[in-house]
């Protein structure tokens, strides 16, 4: 993207978001579909809806990323089913940064059902994304009453054993390593996040991160260049594992999330783990596998959504009968 269309893309922004008022939710004229949800603690959230249908919640992955990758690569799709509601989590792309600081999973959490209450939502569908299943999850079963159903896409339950994936997939495309950098990953001293880091550069260095997430190198130039975005926060990112619950095994959790769950899993997706999904134990669980790496709206978008919208349109019946009995 040059520097030109940055520029435009900023400028759109600052008019049609940013000038919406401080408290409350407050709309402008010219862009009915996007609001802030300013929560109890003061974090100012952005939130865009578009689409028909019922309400479906994105969460977005990272951590710390935004739901903007997600809408502008493919995901936007599903507006076709459901009313897709982006949110971007505090201190993440257009949210504001909080000034306490507070990145906790329990406040996180928290401001997904605060938006919901702001937007007068009394159930909605939850769809997330990679590092989003750790966040949909907690919130599933802290509050399971609000949700009428889940997909996950290529989503984590346990960052850890994701992150073991990361390095088996950096030693299997990086043979040629040193001695001393493969001991590296092998040292028990080591604190796992720090090996996962340390994979996740190895493979840039040498050119080959895109493996993990996609099947095409120029996808993730695209990616690379959307992120890039100047009006996108990134302070979520830089404390997230300050906070030791995010490295918790959440897997032991989805056994007690009893509400329908439709569980995408891509065969090529690196990131997260091809058998990452054995570790969810929903009992209302589908899995559905589709031949893709982690980017599965971006390279695989028409199946994606040929596999996910008839679980969206089942999830409508039941909801309506719900409501007629």
């Amino acid at each position: 993207m040059n520097a030109f269309k940055l520029i435009i893309m900023k400028l759109f922004f600052n008019l049609f978001v940013y000038g919406f008022a401080i408290l409350g939710i407050n709309r402008t004229m010219a862009q009915s579909d996007s609001l802030f949800v300013t929560t109890s603690d003061g974090v100012k959230l952005f939130v865009k809806k578009s689409g028909s249908g019922e309400p479906m919640l994105f969460i977005h992955g990272g951590p710390g990323s935004n739901s903007f990758y997600f809408e502008k690569e493919g995901g936007n799709i599903f507006e076709r089913a459901a009313t897709m509601i982006y949110v971007d989590q505090r201190g993440c792309g257009r949210s504001d940064i909080p000034k306490n600081g507070d990145y906790s999973l329990s406040r996180v959490v928290k401001d997904f059902d605060e938006i919901r209450q702001a937007l007068g939502i009394d159930k909605w569908m939850v769809m997330a994304h990679s590092f989003g299943g750790i966040l949909a999850t907690e919130y599933a079963y802290e509050y399971p009453n609000t949700i009428a159903s889940m997909v996950y896409l290529n989503c984590t339950v346990n960052i850890l054993d994701s992150g073991n994936s990361v390095i088996a997939k950096t030693l299997e495309v990086l043979p040629d390593l040193s001695s001393e950098e493969k001991d590296y990953f092998k040292d028990k001293t080591i604190p796992p996040i720090d090996k996962f880091y340390r994979a996740f550069n190895l493979l840039s260095k040498n050119d080959k991160k895109y493996i993990l997430q996609f099947e095409h190198k120029e996808n993730a130039e695209m990616d690379d260049k959307l992120m890039g975005s100047p009006f996108l926060k990134w302070d979520m990112a830089q404390h997230v594992f300050s906070y030791p619950e995010y490295l918790e095994d959440f897997s032991p959790k989805t056994s007690k999330i009893n509400i329908p769950v439709l569980i995408i899993s891509g065969k090529k997706d690196y990131a997260i783990g091809v058998d990452h999904y054995k570790l969810m134990k929903f009992p209302q669980q589908k899995v559905i596998f589709i031949d893709g790496a982690h980017a599965l709206y971006t390279e695989h978008t028409k199946e994606l959504y040929r596999r996910v919208k008839p679980f969206i349109r089942k999830t409508e019946k039941n909801w309506s009968n719900k409501v007629n009995t």
